[in-house]
C-alpha cells in the first residue's frame, strides 16, 4: 500500500474520527468515511485494507494527539494541582460531546478496547507518565486514581465547565487533602 503523506493522513483521520464519533463503529462504513474525506472509496482503499484498519489508525492518531497535549501541559510551570487538572482536562475533552454533537461514548470505548486495545493501553500509560511528571515522584497509584477519576467525571457530565470544576477539586484534594478530614 502506498505511504500516506502527513497532510493526507490528517485529513483522513479527522474525517474518520468524525464518522466514528457520530455514527459509531458499526454504522460507519468505508463509503461514509470516503464521503466525509471527500475522496472516492477506491482512493481510501489504496491506503487502508478495511474499516478496522482505518479505525485503528484513527484511534492511534487521535490518542497520540491527546497524549502530546497532556505532555505539554505537564511540562508547563505552575501549582501542582492546577498542572494536574490541565493534564487531566485532556481526558475530559476526549469524552465530552463535540460541537457537532458527536462524542467518544461507551460504544466507541468498547470498540477501542476490543479493536485497538494496544493503542488505548499506550495512551493510558502516557497519561500516567504525564501525571507523574507533574507529581515529581513515583506515585503511580495516585496518578492512576487521578486518571480514572477524570475519566469518570468526563463520562458522567456533558458540561465542560462543571467537569473542569470537579477535576480541579479532585486534583486539589489529591495534593492538599480534603478540608476537615484528618
Amino acid at each position: 500500500m502506498p505511504e500516506l503523506s502527513e497532510v493526507r493522513r490528517d485529513h483522513f483521520m479527522r474525517a474518520a474520527i468524525g464518522c466514528f464519533a457520530r455514527y459509531g463503529y458499526r454504522r460507519t462504513s468505508m463509503d461514509v468515511i470516503a464521503q466525509a474525506a471527500d475522496v472516492s472509496r477506491p482512493a481510501l482503499y489504496q491506503y487502508y485494507r478495511n474499516k478496522e484498519d482505518v479505525f485503528r489508525d484513527a484511534v492511534r492518531w487521535g490518542l497520540d494527539d491527546l497524549a502530546r497535549r497532556a505532555q505539554i501541559e505537564a511540562g508547563k510551570p505552575g501549582e501542582t494541582s492546577e498542572r494536574l487538572a490541565a493534564v487531566l482536562s485532556v481526558v475530559v475533552d476526549l469524552h465530552l460531546p463535540r460541537r457537532d454533537g458527536a462524542r467518544f461514548d461507551a460504544e466507541l470505548i468498547d470498540e477501542t478496547r476490543s479493536r485497538a486495545g494496544d493503542h488505548w493501553t499506550a495512551f493510558e500509560q502516557t497519561m500516567v507518565e504525564a501525571l507523574l511528571t507533574v507529581l515529581g515522584r513515583p506515585l503511580d497509584d495516585l496518578a492512576r486514581v487521578l486518571f480514572y477519576g477524570a475519566k469518570g467525571i468526563a463520562v458522567q457530565l456533558d458540561d465542560r465547565d462543571e467537569a473542569l470544576r470537579l477535576l480541579g477539586r479532585l486534583t486539589s484534594f489529591a495534593v492538599h487533602g480534603a478540608p476537615g478530614l484528618r
